[in-house]
Parts: C-alpha cells; structure tokens; sequence
C-alpha cells in the first residue's frame, strides 16, 4: 500500500501541478510558442526580403572566398553542403573524462 504522506512532503513550487492551473500553465505557454514562431518567422522574412534573388550569387561566392582563409567560414560551407563529419561523446569514470571524437 502506498504512503500517502510521501506526496504531501516537499515545496509545492517544485512539484507537480494539476487541473485547472495545469491547464493554464500549458495554454500561456502554447501562446507564447506560437508568438515566438511568428517573431521568428517575421525576421526570416524580412532578411530574406532585404537580400533579394540577386544576393544569394554574391553570398555564396562570398562564403567560398572567406572558407579558404577563416576556419568558422569554411565550416559554416561545409555543414551547409551535409559534409559535416558525426560526433560521439565519451564520458569515463569518476574522474570524469570527457572526450569529442570524429566519427568516420
């Protein structure tokens, strides 16, 4: 049988909440998704408004041209293109070692 005292313990900020303020909780934060997506998609617009059909040549030479001489331009070009390589984290014992490989 289960002891119901255990659910009465802790601070009530942190614990679950339910019905109605559940429910209003949940609908704020569909509300304010859907502000941000909208938000974002304005800005998206507007950038890709500005820079019209003709810039998209110039970026992308551009890019290329800075890919040859600065490290973070050329992998911007590369992830963009999908040639970015995989990554696996390996994580090890208490001393707590961590290591980022490229994987082939």
């Amino acid at each position: 049988m289960a002891n119901t005292d255990n659910l009465k313990r802790g601070n009530p900020d942190t614990q679950f909440r339910s019905g109605r303020e559940a429910v209003e909780n949940g609908r704020q934060g569909g509300i304010r998704s859907g502000e941000v997506r909208r938000e974002n998609k304005l800005i998206k617009d507007r950038i890709l408004e500005r820079m019209g059909e003709t810039d998209w040549d110039l970026m992308i030479d551009k890019l290329i041209e800075r890919a040859t001489e600065d490290t973070k331009s050329f992998e911007v070009l590369r992830d963009t293109i999908g040639q970015k390589p995989k990554e696996s984290l390996e994580v090890q014992g208490d001393g707590i070692e961590i290591r980022v490989h490229n994987v082939e």
